[in-house]
């Protein structure tokens, strides 16, 4: 049975709360382990790179990861298949098969939904959300608020997931730039020179004409790996990429916050 990253997820947080030895360290590991597994495609065994890991998920003690991974192992979420004989290796490991819940209704389950309830109760103070996008005066106009090149990456994140992940993590970050440059030096206006009203329908009108170009564009793939080893150091990389273009960001967040 093919493995699912929802049933994956569900489960470790049903276990997260029921059990206080599952730390922080544990979750953002496991979540990493299922989205690098899916990014390879659900592969049986598959190679988890030590460095990568630990420096992307910002931990910085060898042993606080080795023994969140070897509880993970314990606990039945994965099998260590072979551990790395250093740092710079990658530890084979595989997904354990998800288990029913034993009850049909958990912990986990029983405090949302008694949140829930006191919600619809009204002993939970409700706190509505401001709408970031528009502003509307008493007189119902509504003015338009251009986004930042960051609500743009959001958004274009979320559609790229929706359509199955056709677009690199670095394609997004550049398209996103692109995109934000260009309506900011019209100042978010039309071709023809007329005011744009949703910036969220300028944006998804903008991947589906950058969509078109690549499928009419002569494909070349490369070499693609066909050994555990390849696709080991594929992994890698692809994860070193990821960090880089996470750093790249924060950089640029602190030098817009600082100036």
């Amino acid at each position: 049975m093919k493995n699912n990253g929802y049933e994956l997820s569900r489960r470790w947080f049903d276990f997260a709360f029921e059990n206080a030895e599952a730390k922080c360290q544990h979750t953002a590991l496991f979540m990493w382990i299922i989205e690098l597994n899916n990014r390879l495609g659900w592969k049986e065994q598959f190679g988890l790179p030590t460095h990568a890991t630990m420096e992307g998920l910002h931990i910085g003690n060898k042993s606080t990861y080795i023994n969140a991974l070897r509880d993970l192992a314990k606990w039945n979420f994965i099998q260590i298949v072979k551990e790395s004989k250093n740092q710079y290796a990658s530890t084979v490991v595989s997904l354990c098969r998800s288990k029913k819940a034993t009850a049909q209704v958990t912990a986990l389950d029983t405090a949302l939904i008694q949140q829930s309830n006191d919600i619809d109760t009204g002993s939970v103070p409700i706190d509505k959300q401001r709408n970031q996008e528009t502003k509307k005066p008493r007189n119902n106009r509504v003015v338009f608020t251009p986004p930042s090149e960051n609500d743009i990456y959001n958004f274009m994140g979320e559609l790229n997931m929706k359509s199955g992940g056709k677009w690199t993590e670095a394609k997004i970050v550049t398209e996103s730039k692109n995109c934000f440059d260009h309506y900011t030096s019209t100042g978010w206006k039309t071709t023809g020179g007329a005011k744009i009203v949703s910036w969220e329908a300028t944006v998804r009108k903008w991947m589906n004409k950058a969509y078109t170009f690549e499928k009419n564009q002569k494909p070349n793939y490369g070499k693609q790996p066909t050994t555990t080893a390849e696709h080991i150091a594929k992994a890698e990389a692809l994860f070193r990429d990821a960090v880089a273009i996470s750093r790249a960001r924060d950089e640029a967040r602190q030098d817009s916050t600082s100036s």
